[in-house]
């Protein structure tokens, strides 16, 4: 079973001798995959366009597939049209490897410059495996919701459920079990911080049981991965 969460920063610290070298062989071997090729914006021809903004970290960027039409950001917003009826035109923003901080800091300028309709967040992988402490990540998040809906004030905002990464099978005991506490620990703290801002969802996070869900690393979701997120998550936000 996997733990609560709580105290899985300090387990990690204290079983560091241990976690850390597992760690570094386990990311050593995995496939080094690169960001999505393609167009990172594009349309879905419909009527009254509604403008999607998919922001956050490799999910983001498409790692996984080779082209970000299997991406992430391309099937969502394929989802939302065939939802929604309308049409939609959509960007992505993102950087493989990037903490909640890193976005914040880095990226978020360029998503505050435009206006959207609806926007999903996808990040806190990165700050799970950094072993980020949870206040940074929240204090991150809450940041980021903010100028988010300063610059969209309309904006559904939806927020994805950091992943069960105890369920990778890239990421062996005990480092999986720890990493994923973790993960669950960071979604619980996350989910406090979206409910206090009116108009923001926290989304189911992947769903890792789909058949062929992650790609040749078992890290990343695959193509049939990403369209079964976007699936999942679209029917989630318009129910």
């Amino acid at each position: 079973m996997t733990p609560t969460g709580y105290g899985s920063r300090v387990i990690a610290f204290v079983l560091a001798p241990f976690l850390f070298p597992q760690s570094r062989v386990v990311l050593s071997h995995l496939p080094q995959l690169d960001e999505a090729q393609g167009r990172w914006k594009g349309v879905v021809d419909g009527p009254d366009p509604l403008r999607l903004l998919v922001f956050g970290d490799s999910t983001v960027a498409g790692v996984g597939v080779d082209d970000q039409a299997d991406g992430l950001a391309t099937n969502l917003a394929r989802e939302l049209a065939a939802k929604s009826g309308r049409g939609v035109t959509w960007k992505a923003i993102a950087r493989s490897g990037a903490t909640t901080g890193e976005l914040r800091s880095f990226f978020l300028p360029r998503a505050e410059r435009g206006r959207y309709d609806v926007v999903f967040l996808s990040l806190g992988v990165n700050d799970v495996m950094h072993l980020r402490r949870t206040a940074q990540f929240t204090r991150d998040l809450e940041v980021t919701i903010e100028r988010l809906r300063a610059a969209s004030p309309d904006a559904l905002i939806v927020v994805a459920g950091i992943p069960r990464m105890e369920r990778f099978a890239s990421l062996p005991d005990p480092l999986g079990t720890i990493l994923g506490a973790r993960a669950h620990r960071m979604n619980v703290r996350g989910r406090a911080v979206i409910d206090r801002h009116p108009g923001v969802v926290h989304a189911p996070p992947w769903p890792i049981g789909t058949p062929g869900f992650f790609a040749r690393d078992d890290f990343h979701p695959g193509a049939a991965g990403y369209a079964a997120w976007a699936r999942q998550a679209v029917a989630f936000w318009t129910r």
